[in-house]
């Protein structure tokens, strides 16, 4: 009943897989996924003898090619200490009609007497478009269902685009597999930070009496990546970020946050309480949400022009597409815990940084005896990158008077668990299946309530199609953001590349943020360093927040930003039209006071 098989047993086998032939099959075996995650989680799940050493691994497809041909190019992403254990247990098989799939089940009843197993345990991964899985299923149960052991299926989102999808698509799934033999996957419940969320609060008595309307002001999710769709725009126009993004992974690490206190972590226990909060949250409309798409950004760089293509420029996305890639969206939970509370959940694609975090805000001390400007205890969980747990307190500082500053207690994974393994989402989402750990898995019920809450929200933007609000890619995000969080009562904090888009023209205020932090004139790396920690809410910043912001104004790479420097760095966050005149001026300087001033 626990919910980690790997922490609970120690990095030791489950007892349930040592005396049984075990099989992973991956339909969709020459797609991103195999290669990119679940080749190397199987990698790693042998090297850390957490499977047996002899599990058969077969890859399908729909057409006939050889095993070396195919890990040459589907096992690039495993590491070459795996490899020698993993490779060799690999096969390929064609996987088109009743034939194809009655010969996977020949081979895996083969493998399985070769090594005298009586219990032939088969998990089938299907990595496949939905479309495609009545028919596969159907074919796993006529074809290669096992007689001696357990059958399990993993399905990958999307779990359809609304309510109606959804329900024929867990129709075609249910009508050859119980509810106990179906694991459908959110790899984000995978994730070691969203997993912490449970004993975070369960296993520490100073948050739980804390968890609630009375002490929590708001609450902030939010996910952002600084890439397009990469290739994938074709797919992606067909979603949105609200279907790809905010109904499943953002929404069940809300679930692990607002959810009742569970008696144990069995799977029904956390059903119940995961499924008695999705019931409680109110269904959504177009009031509730703010939408933008990102528009194309050119910009100057060493006085070159750069550009970075809008959505629109993706030759697989329509060019009259109103499919938003950023939306933020606001929840209510109507119950007693959290009747009144701000839930608050936003995603973007080509945004000015890669996060994935929650903010939790304490209300403040009632009477305020330190004054007024004492900051606001708020819970930091950040996801990724930089994977880390931190809490904003208020504390005197060193001295004779009673002066009361902000400081961070600081839970940095990187440093705390120094020398661990960190196991990968779909590393963890396999063991659990192979061990029959459901706790991690999306439920039918749960995801009917899922899209309850989001399908009357999604049929209005589908039929209306409003323009979504442009932004800039490498913007923090649509006009207008900012104030639509403030309006649900949800301050944004600013990051220092939104405070050079907003002051990059503004001299006076660069001069004295450098002033304030420069060494003899110059910006030196402890420097870079004191200042980017004003923006990471007091936290020392990372090795990557430093070289990125480098990298945008050490322009002659000596390790020394100056003054010029400085101002010049700051024009890149300038919209073209600002920053054109830099690029096609022969006299550089003079060009740059133009825009700056003196």
């Amino acid at each position: 009943s626990n919910i980690s098989e790997v922490r609970v047993t120690g990095g030791k086998m489950d007892s349930k897989l040592k005396d049984a032939s075990l099989t992973f099959v991956i339909f969709g075996a020459t797609g991103d996924l195999a290669r990119k995650k679940l080749f190397p989680a199987l990698g790693a799940l042998l090297q850390q003898g957490l499977i047996p050493k002899d599990t058969l691994v077969i890859g399908t497809g729909r057409r006939e090619q050889k095993i070396e041909d195919v890990l040459k190019k589907q096992g690039v992403k495993v590491k070459e200490e795996d490899k020698k254990l993993l490779f060799p247990l690999c096969r390929y098989m064609k996987a088109k009609d009743a034939a194809d799939f009655k010969a996977i089940d020949e081979v895996i009843k083969k493998v399985a007497a070769e090594k005298k197993k009586v219990v032939d345990n088969r998990v089938f991964f299907f990595s496949l478009p939905p479309f495609a899985y009545a028919s596969v299923a159907e074919m796993v149960k006529k074809n290669c269902y096992s007689k001696t052991g357990y059958t399990r299926c993993i399905l990958e989102k999307p779990f359809g685009r609304d309510t109606d999808s959804f329900k024929e698509l867990a129709k075609a799934t249910s009508a050859h597999f119980t509810e106990k033999e179906l694991y459908r996957i959110d790899h984000y419940l995978g994730k070691e930070v969203v997993l912490t969320l449970l004993p975070l609060r369960f296993g520490n008595q100073i948050f739980e009496p804390l968890w609630n309307s009375k002490h929590i002001e708001s609450v902030n999710i939010l996910w952002k990546e600084d890439l397009n769709t990469q290739g994938r725009g074709g797919y992606f126009d067909k979603y949105g970020i609200i279907r790809d993004i905010i109904q499943n992974h953002l929404l069940q690490v809300l679930i692990f946050l607002a959810m009742d206190h569970p008696k144990d972590l069995s799977p029904e226990e956390t059903q119940e309480k995961k499924l008695a909060l999705l019931k409680s949250i109110k269904t959504l409309e177009m009031k509730d949400v703010l939408l933008g798409q990102f528009t194309a950004r050119r910009f100057c760089r060493y006085c070159k022009e750069e550009y970075n293509p809008g959505y629109l420029e993706d030759k697989t996305v329509p060019k009259d597409s109103k499919v938003p890639t950023y939306a933020m969206i606001k929840l209510q939970i109507d119950n007693d815990r959290w009747r009144g509370v701000p839930f608050l959940i936003s995603a973007g694609k080509a945004l000015n940084e890669r996060k994935c975090e929650v903010r939790i805000r304490f209300k403040p001390d009632k009477y305020r005896i330190f004054g007024k400007d004492v900051g606001t205890n708020e819970l930091v969980i950040r996801v990724q990158p930089d994977e880390s747990i931190y809490f904003k307190v208020n504390v005197k500082s060193p001295g004779l008077g009673m002066n009361v500053v902000s400081q961070v207690l600081d839970l940095s994974y990187s440093k705390a668990f120094d020398g661990s393994k960190h196991s990968d989402a779909y590393e963890r989402m396999l063991l659990n299946c192979a061990v029959g750990q459901q706790q991690l898995f999306v439920g039918t019920n749960e995801l009917l309530e899922a899209w309850r809450i989001f399908t009357p929200l999604l049929h209005a933007i589908d039929s209306k199609k409003p323009q979504p609000i442009l932004y800039q890619f490498g913007s923090a995000g649509p006009k207008g953001f900012r104030e639509f969080a403030n309006s649900v009562g949800v301050p944004i904090n600013e990051t220092w590349q939104e405070f050079f888009a907003m002051h990059a023209k503004q001299v006076g205020s660069l001069k004295k943020v450098f002033d304030k932090h420069c060494t003899d004139g110059k910006l030196l790396g402890a420097d870079v360093k004191a200042m980017l920690t004003e923006f990471y809410d007091g936290r020392q910043p990372t090795s990557s927040m430093i070289d990125k912001f480098n990298k945008a104004f050490d322009f002659d790479s000596d390790g020394e930003i100056t003054w010029d420097e400085f101002k010049r760095g700051a024009h890149m966050f300038l919209p073209w039209t600002a920053t054109r005149r830099l690029s096609t001026s022969s006299n550089d300087s003079l060009a740059f006071s133009k825009v700056f001033g003196d």
